[in-house]
């Protein structure tokens, strides 16, 4: 069936992100489509390690970034041009981005405005909101703009998790009625959000994590007499990821198998110091290697090595899970 979209706007949090792979697929996906699709993020990701696909496709120039300068006196000079902007594009939007007594400091700040400006004078069909937290921020951008589009917002994880507990139940309550489409990863999901005030027809399960198998060359592996059994991990280095419990389980391993292994762990966080430490104290540091970060296409290649693939995962003690 042929689409009707034309020009879709991703709005996300940051981009691009290193964990965040997925995002990069999709808007190539849209693009192989014939689908245009800009990308609007609240700040600015690093570039180091990310998916070749991000250059392939030239994502940097259809990226635009809403960040202001920390800086007043740099905001304020930032601020004038974009003000003019949105003056000559829509001048009641500019009104609105000032109106201090629906948004208080986000309009005295002059975060509105930053917002706001780069959607002006782009016409889209649809507005795709990635995570629930950067909906709710899109909303303000909505009501300054007044637009009249469509918007989708999939959930993934600790949006749907750690944020009601961060938060409460009624953060959503806005989002609830001016969002059309909700897209959960898993029927799970999709139940915690119903059981949160959701509209339940307003909700579709479609997990986004597909793996394309062609972009995973076969290589058979087969255990040599007194080799080395080569295990990986990938992830970020935060609660939720349970690398923690990965090397207690490791050091459970160690002491009963009779064959060498050495678990490769690739990726990083701000929980790496915790778990190089903790790789000392439960003295893995023959069996346990980490590897730092690597782009996509280095992890797959260095998959052809491996024998097992391990990925551990919990609910982290603030509530955050996937």
């Amino acid at each position: 069936m042929e689409t009707t979209l034309k020009k879709i706007a991703f709005i996300t949090g940051l981009f691009p992100a290193i964990s965040e792979t997925w995002m990069i697929n999709q808007v190539a996906g849209l693009k192989d489509r014939g689908i245009e699709v800009e990308v609007f993020s609240l700040r600015r990701g690093d570039t180091s390690y990310i998916s070749d696909t991000f250059y392939k496709y030239g994502m940097g120039n259809y990226t635009h970034y809403l960040d202001m300068p920390e800086n007043k006196i740099r905001r304020f000079v930032a601020a004038i041009p974009k003000a003019l902007h949105i003056l000559t594009k829509n001048p009641m939007a500019l009104a609105r981005a000032f109106n201090i007594k629906k948004y208080g400091r986000q309009a005295l700040s002059l975060e509105l405005l930053f917002w706001a400006e780069p959607f002006v004078g782009k016409n889209f069909d649809l507005f795709h909101c990635h995570f629930g937290s950067v909906a709710n921020r899109f909303l303000a951008i909505k009501y300054v703009l007044g637009l009249r589009q469509k918007i989708i917002t999939t959930f993934y994880g600790q949006d749907v998790s750690k944020m009601f507990q961060v938060k409460g139940d009624k953060f959503y309550d806005e989002l609830k009625k001016e969002c059309d489409t909700f897209v959960a990863m898993s029927n799970y999901m999709k139940k915690r959000l119903v059981a949160k005030g959701f509209d339940e027809h307003k909700l579709h399960v479609l997990p986004i994590f597909g793996i394309d198998v062609n972009s995973y060359p076969f290589k058979e592996r087969t255990l040599k007499p007194n080799e080395t059994i080569q295990i990986v991990s990938v992830g970020r280095f935060v609660e939720k990821k349970g690398f923690d419990d990965l090397l207690r389980a490791l050091a459970i391993v160690k002491t009963k198998a009779d064959k060498k292994f050495i678990c490769n762990i690739i990726g990083g966080g701000p929980l790496e110091s915790r778990l190089q430490a903790m790789t000392k104290e439960l003295d893995l540091q023959d069996v346990v290697s980490f590897k730092g970060y690597m782009k996509v296409e280095e992890i797959i290649n260095y998959f052809l090595n491996m024998h097992l693939y391990l990925q551990p995962s919990k609910t982290a003690s603030d509530g955050d899970q996937e």
